[in-house]
């Protein structure tokens, strides 16, 4: 009987510990589970604020690997509708248009509205590079490029992409206040299309 009782103590004992493990666990357990994993993570991934969800854009590209061009660009419309702040659909669209449609307006409509949601430095400079291309090489007005190069040199001041901005902002200068012609070879983002190729 003395063997039985002290089992059943002892099973009691273990059960008791048990449950207490179990609530000491999901008290301090969770949270620093939570704590170690958002560590890990941060060290390994991006941090919130520079993460974005990309949406898929293969409907559209499928279109427009097809030749339908116009098709491929409704698709990057509803793209637009449903992620509004993604400014890569824009660009696509300005692409596709200059490209394959020869539409010209519809691309500065599509590369302004990409200018206006870049939030990034390389964003900024990318669309705004695009746009003076646009201006420069297809409209054939360089004064205007010349004026996206100084608002881009206005809205990142200190930084790299600014660095190449003020380059391309001295040649334009040169095109457009002295009648200068292209040079010969320009330098990283003169007189040239953008560095930043969307499509072959």
């Amino acid at each position: 009987m003395d063997y039985v009782s002290g089992a059943g103590s002892a099973f009691i004992t273990v059960g008791i510990v048990a449950g207490l493990g179990i609530v000491a666990f999901l008290i301090f357990g969770f949270p620093l589970l939570r704590k170690i994993s958002e560590n890990l993570f941060s060290f390994y991934g991006s941090s919130d604020d520079s993460t974005q969800i990309t949406p898929e854009y293969s409907i559209a590209e499928a279109r427009v690997n097809t030749g339908k061009y116009s098709e491929g660009i409704e698709e990057y419309r509803k793209v637009i509708a449903k992620h509004p702040d993604d400014m890569y659909p824009h660009l696509r669209i300005a692409d596709i248009a200059l490209k394959h449609l020869q539409d010209a307006q519809t691309a500065e409509v599509e590369l302004q509205a990409a200018l206006t949601k870049a939030k990034r430095e390389d964003s900024a400079a990318l669309a705004a590079g695009r746009l003076a291309d646009l201006y420069q090489h297809t409209l054939h007005d360089p004064a205007r490029a010349l004026d996206v190069m100084k608002q881009l040199l206005e809205k990142i001041p200190g930084t790299k992409q600014a660095n190449l901005a003020e380059q391309r902002i001295a040649i334009l200068e040169r095109i457009v206040h002295r009648g200068e012609p292209l040079p010969e070879s320009p330098g990283k983002i003169a007189a040239r299309p953008s560095r930043f190729k969307l499509s072959d």
